[in-house]
């Protein structure tokens, strides 16, 4: 592509005014050399609106070294202070040192003679020649004018900064820090209670990164559905296309995203020799299938069965409740209390599941299972009884006889394999489409850990379900066939699971 130097007057000039209002032709301008492909185009047109307000909350994820950095945290800051001096930035990386790295590359953009081709700002000298003027690598000015950029890393401190613009470019550097609870809890509470704070009437967020981990950043954002944050305009972008493809996104699937910088083939490599760390880093889907122990095909709307369309009581043949009261060895303190019930449907033979989970202590466990069991009435109450829980049990026992003056029917359940290998039996079930769940935040939860097991943080309701499970299948009703008497033969009767 011609610079503009080599065009001629009258297309240099049109070239020179969409560089002063649009991300893709002021990137051209000032970086002659930078090759555009079709995602570049997509994902600057998504700044420009994004920049212009139409798209006030954006997150935009895609794998790495695929040229996002240069258009967010380079190009992006030094257009949007060209068109308007006043615009006040806070841009956060990883690390202080990547944001201030950033930094010093938008000053240089700013005292570049193609860019003072488009804008006339200035910026201050630096140290004490600046005068009033501050002019670092993490916080610049603009001299008679409002603007100014603030580059942090994530966890920095912004306080006294508010911002018109704020921009996060890849807010983690390694999987040590993805896999890292406490860092990911660091993250969103930097990210909720510094930064999202710092906002002024009417500003942008936008949000850039490589996806690790299903709980990291963009992930905690996801799952909240636009209830606390507000509407986030989404455009994912994948290393090798799949049938769920970005508006935009040409591509046919199994397509490399920018087959010039990794083929095909080279993806496919990479797939096969980390399949977990493959579909976070490059296809920005950290539950892909190929870290997940069940397909997404098991998990259809034919799942769920809204209020109106549940079975009575009546219905069931048989009607159990499972309680893991976490705290066990394989346990957090930050782990659900999970409480699980589920009936056999008398004429479907499905199972309809709902759920109770919340991180709670185990009194607080208690008296919900008791409040259960007084609307539920279930036939079996099913708890663990591995180490802790066996005091559970008794005290469930206990206040049982006490509240209802009756023995609740416990059964003692002592886990012997490991949580993994429990939870792996349930996978017959929902291949066999004979597990339906209520509508209800509860089992919208147990569902949500099975789609992300094993690879997620929490596992308490599939484990919850499938001792309840374990307990419907040993004490449904059964089938007793009639055998005739053979001589020298042996009479055959129904087997005692108790």
């Amino acid at each position: 592509m011609p610079r503009p130097a080599e065009l001629p007057p009258a297309l240099r000039e049109a070239w020179r005014r969409e560089a002063r209002r649009a991300v893709l032709p002021f990137t051209r301008w000032t970086f002659p050399d930078y090759e555009v492909h079709w995602h570049h185009r997509l994902v600057a047109e998504a700044l420009d609106k994004w920049r212009q307000g139409e798209w006030p909350q954006l997150i935009i994820s895609m794998p790495p070294r695929h040229g996002k950095t240069e258009l967010v945290s380079r190009r992006l800051p030094a257009l949007i202070l060209g068109e308007n001096p006043d615009s006040r930035i806070i841009m956060a990386a990883h690390t202080a040192a990547l944001a201030e790295a950033n930094s010093r590359d938008v000053q240089r953009i700013i005292e570049s003679p193609e860019y003072q081709q488009l804008f006339h700002i200035r910026l201050p000298g630096r140290g004490l020649r600046s005068g009033r003027y501050k002019r670092t690598d993490g916080h610049f000015e603009i001299p008679q004018r409002r603007g100014y950029l603030r580059a942090v890393g994530v966890g920095g401190a912004i306080t006294g900064f508010g911002f018109d613009f704020g921009i996060i470019d890849d807010p983690i550097k390694s999987a040590e820090e993805a896999e890292s609870e406490v860092y990911r809890d660091r993250v969103w509470e930097w990210f909720t209670r510094d930064f999202w704070t710092r906002r002024a009437k009417g500003a942008r967020v936008l949000i850039t990164m490589t996806r690790w981990h299903i709980d990291d950043l963009v992930g905690r954002i996801l799952k909240l559905k636009g209830k606390g944050l507000g509407k986030w305009q989404v455009i994912t972008l994948p290393a090798l296309a799949t049938d769920k493809r970005t508006p935009g996104d040409p591509r046919v699937p199994g397509e490399a995203l920018w087959p010039e910088f990794l083929s095909r083939e080279e993806l496919e490599e990479m797939r096969a020799a980390d399949p977990r760390g493959f579909a976070a880093l490059y296809q920005q889907n950290p539950v892909e299938a190929g870290g997940t122990e069940w397909p997404a095909e098991y998990f259809g709307d034919w799942l769920w069965v809204p209020d109106e369309e549940w079975p009575d009581r009546r219905d069931f043949s048989t009607v159990v409740m499972a309680i893991d009261p976490s705290r066990g060895r394989e346990d957090s303190a930050s782990d659900y209390a999970a409480i699980v019930w589920a009936g056999l449907h008398k004429q479907s033979g499905l199972v309809y599941i709902d759920a109770d989970l919340a991180v709670r202590p185990p009194t607080a466990t208690l008296d919900a299972a008791l409040d259960l069991f007084d609307r539920l009435r279930p036939d079996f109450v099913g708890v663990e009884t591995n180490q802790f829980q066996l005091l559970f049990a008794q005290e469930l026992e206990r206040r049982g006889k006490a509240g209802f003056n009756v023995r609740l029917p416990v059964v003692y359940i002592a886990n012997y394999l490991p949580k993994i290998l429990r939870i792996r039996r349930l996978g017959p079930w929902l291949a066999a489409k004979e597990l339906r769940f209520a509508d209800s935040p509860g089992a919208r939860l147990v569902v949500e850990q099975l789609k992300q097991f094993p690879e997620g943080q929490h596992d308490d309701g599939p484990d919850a379900l499938e001792m309840a499970l374990r307990i419907l299948t040993e004490h449904a009703p059964r089938r007793v066939e009639s055998l005739q008497y053979r001589p020298g033969g042996r009479s055959s009767v129904p087997f005692d699971w108790r």
